[in-house]
């Protein structure tokens, strides 16, 4: 068996995260992606990074909230064409993106945090 870890900074190709109805997923707007070796669509095409503790801050009731938020989306980097969540060497911390994939049972378990955010 070969194994190997693939670092997040060489992934050239994702794919539009699924729901489990196999619909794209968003999260604040933006799509969300994940690597798929066998994409058609780039990296690339994410565009430029953006600064997500920035956005998060303006889309959270109460700032003080931050390091929650932080910690649930540890795993994920925001850019002006959508949400990448790269699997690399394991997540960190799966919450969101399995609750939002529902993926693992874990579609039944909305993260408290989520309460953080502006409606």
């Amino acid at each position: 068996m070969n194994l190997y870890l693939i670092n997040k900074n060489q992934i050239k190709m994702i794919r539009a995260a699924k729901n489990g109805c196999s619909s794209d997923i968003t999260f604040k707007g933006k799509k969300v992606y994940h690597n798929w070796d066998s994409s058609k669509i780039p990296k690339s095409s994410l565009g430029e990074k953006l600064d997500k503790t920035g956005f998060l801050k303006e889309n959270l009731v109460d700032e003080s909230h931050l390091p929650a938020i932080e910690n649930l989306m540890i795993d994920w980097y925001l850019y002006e064409n959508g949400w990448h969540v790269p699997y690399g060497d394991g997540y960190k911390n799966k919450h969101l993106f399995y609750y939002l994939t529902q993926m693992h049972g874990y579609g039944r378990f909305r993260p408290k945090e989520l309460e953080y955010f502006k409606k």
